[in-house]
């Protein structure tokens, strides 16, 4: 390999709070780094923008800090006084095709029994007998309908579906065997002035560890700070398409391609960290944007068992009002999706192991056509944080899963609001001619983006993270089991999968084995 090529000790794929915390420890151990990000800007899966006339801070990706009660990143800019919290713990109400849903109806006892008999399923289900929450709901109506009211027959499946509003797919895909060991610890705490502020200020100590005086400095297309000791340096616009292993000068060489010049670039380094999202690393058509080459190629262990992850695809949509219309005192609303009248039916007079209902048990969620008939909002499950409560401004938000995400992230405004006229005026109580027309609308598009393909890890049918994650922790086939490939990111652990704060800390986690391996090299 030509020695013109720019060397720096570690590379590090993605410039997300992963890619940052990395990045960071590195360099307080003297350690050199270069960062690769696909996109024209930093943050990843954070991105926060101005919205609206309201001109307020809103946050596309991740919004809150979960696992309060043991969130180290929380504790951080909580003693920061940087960061603006509200906690979910409010007013917490239902609706469904009778409007307000009374706590007489006892449904929230009956979710707190179904979760329990969820674990229980954990441990009776292999993942090759896996079935969707849909049928588990089903079996467990089937054998406590004797002391079950008809309402909560009924009703009760669709509260079951608030799981959508936390993974991102659909109940007719989500696991019945791994959502209830998906569990987290402690209240949740929604960022209220922009997870920008938590990034910036981990970029901020990057740029300080490195001796460097401004963000300009760092992601300076013609630095080569990732060259010099402890050193840093950012490169937007590269998309990663090759990662090469030289075994006779036992170095890694990576190739970008500029999206903007669509120049060609190789690095070398003697590690590498790789914290693009886990559907980045699933793809196996190298025609996808997005998509890397591996040289050897990855075991085959490890791509069967990527294989047998799912990526789910949350959505978020702010909608800003000329006025409030909801009701100011709730926090949160959930609306019901439609009763599925053959399901509720079956649960009735199914006996046994008989069963009349026909469940797909499929891995992926069957499409909304985009140019099909505009599919009705009160059919899904969508769940709505009332921002005009803290913020003061008529805005509110709205969370969605598949396959309404795809749909939506992919419409133009006026089909949008068509889609959602019905669910207001459900949880407003007004007629929908009644309902006001929004002044700013604004999706993410984490569904359609190709450097994301998706919001955060799943939980699907047949799923085996556990399996994938050893491989994740320990990569050590990978390059004659030099152990030089690395994995960070919300994906590559089990405690607190999906959130911010476990990203961070895998970037912490291999910072550190990274280090503790170079100064063993050094004995």
């Amino acid at each position: 390999m030509n020695k013109e090529i720019p060397k720096t000790q570690v590379i590090v794929v993605g410039a997300g709070i992963a890619g940052i915390k990395t990045s960071l420890d590195l360099a307080k151990n003297g350690i050199s780094s270069l960062i690769l990000e696909s996109r024209d800007r930093l943050g990843g899966r954070l991105h926060t923008i101005k919205f609206g006339k309201s001109n307020l801070p809103i946050d596309l990706g991740a919004s809150w800090f979960h696992d309060c009660y043991d969130n180290p990143l929380l504790k951080k800019y909580w003693e920061s006084n940087k960061i603006d919290f509200n906690f979910d713990d409010g007013k917490f109400t239902y609706y469904n095709e009778d409007g307000l849903i009374s706590d007489n109806e006892k449904l929230k006892p009956v979710l707190e029994e179904i979760k329990i008999y969820l674990q229980s399923l954990y441990d009776k289900l292999s993942i090759d007998k896996d079935i969707s929450i849909k049928q588990a709901i089903y079996n467990y109506i089937k054998e406590k309908k004797w002391c079950l009211t008809d309402y909560q027959i009924r009703h009760v499946p669709q509260l079951v579906r608030y799981f959508e509003l936390w993974i991102g797919s659909s109940w007719e895909i989500l696991s019945a065997r791994t959502i209830a060991a998906d569990t987290h610890k402690g209240r949740d705490a929604m960022v209220l002035n922009g997870y920008v502020n938590v990034f910036n200020s981990e970029l901020e100590e990057l740029i300080n560890s490195t001796g460097l005086e401004s963000v300009n400095e760092i992601i300076d297309p013609k630095s080569n700070y990732f060259t010099k000791s402890g050193g840093c340096s950012i490169k937007l616009n590269s998309i990663v398409y090759k990662i090469q292993w030289d075994s006779k000068n036992k170095e890694i060489n990576v190739s970008i391609k500029d999206s903007i010049t669509g120049k060609i670039q190789n690095f070398r380094s003697d590690y590498i960290v790789l914290t693009v999202p886990l559907s980045i690393l699933k793809l196996t058509n190298l025609n996808e944007l997005g998509a890397i080459e591996w040289i050897p190629s990855l075991p085959i262990n490890f791509k069967n068992s990527l294989n047998k992850i799912s990526f789910s695809s949350l959505g978020k949509l702010f909608f800003e009002f000329p006025e409030v219309f909801w009701n100011l005192e709730d926090d949160r609303l959930f609306s019901f999706a439609n009763v599925d009248e053959e399901y509720y039916k079956s649960t009735k007079i199914d006996l046994g192991s008989h069963s009349s209902y026909n469940f797909i048990n499929s891995r992926f969620d069957k499409p909304i056509e985009l140019n099909g008939k505009i599919p009705n909002g009160l059919d899904y499950s969508i769940l709505f944080l009332n921002l005009a409560k803290t913020t003061k401004k008529p805005i509110i938000l709205a969370l969605i899963a598949t396959p309404l995400t795809q749909y939506i992230e992919k419409q133009d405004l006026n089909t949008i609001f068509k889609v959602f006229k019905p669910v207001f005026a459900r949880i407003s109580n007004l007629k929908e001619c009644k309902i006001p027309k929004p002044l700013s609308i604004e999706t993410s598009k984490w569904s359609s983006d190709p450097f994301s393909r998706g919001s955060y890890t799943g939980v699907t049918i047949g799923d085996d993270y556990e399996s994938a994650l050893e491989y994740f922790i320990n990569p050590k086939e990978i390059f004659e089991n030099s152990g030089r490939v690395r994995f960070a990111g919300e994906g590559t652990t089990d405690d607190g999968n999906g959130c911010v704060h476990a990203a961070w800390e895998t970037g912490k986690r291999e910072a550190a084995n990274i280090s503790k391996m170079i100064n063993k090299a050094k004995l």
